[in-house]
């Protein structure tokens, strides 16, 4: 009884030395993805003018054929912000805009405010902005998340 485990323990001590030697010889891939000047960790670009100021914001006219998603990306593109709540920010701060609020409907020819991120974060928490809107402040002016 003795002999077999001395046989068996002989035997996998072999192969984790086989499993150990092949392991080693294998090529090892490392995955990395680029990282923009002044990136963190967190995937927030702290040279972004967005991001360097929190109160910084643009106003743009829309020319023929642009889509807000074209907008978006030339203004907030590669900040690290979730360009799904900047698209819902900026369509809710400029009603004049959009064909009965849709964000696949743009006006051309229109002047969009494109909200800092002190004016996004109101929105998403439901604070009054700083200026005064036709319904008061209400419900109508926040922005609600629905789902998981």
């Amino acid at each position: 009884m003795k002999q077999a485990l001395s046989i068996l323990a002989a035997a996998g001590i072999g192969l984790l030395s086989a499993q150990t030697a092949l392991a080693q010889s294998a090529p090892i891939v490392v995955l990395e993805y680029p990282t923009f000047a002044g990136e963190t960790v967190d995937g927030i670009n702290n040279d972004h003018p967005f991001i360097e100021n929190a109160n910084y914001s643009v106003m743009h006219k829309v020319a023929e054929a642009e889509t807000l998603s074209h907008i978006i990306t030339n203004y907030y593109g590669e900040s690290g912000l979730d360009l799904s709540v900047v698209k819902m920010s900026i369509v809710k701060v400029n009603k004049h805009a959009f064909v009965r609020g849709n964000a696949n409907y743009l006006y051309a020819d229109k002047v969009l405010h494109l909200p800092s991120v002190n004016e996004i974060r109101d929105l998403v928490l439901g604070k009054a902005a700083g200026k005064s809107s036709s319904s008061g402040g209400g419900r109508s002016d926040q922005i609600y998340f629905i789902g998981g």
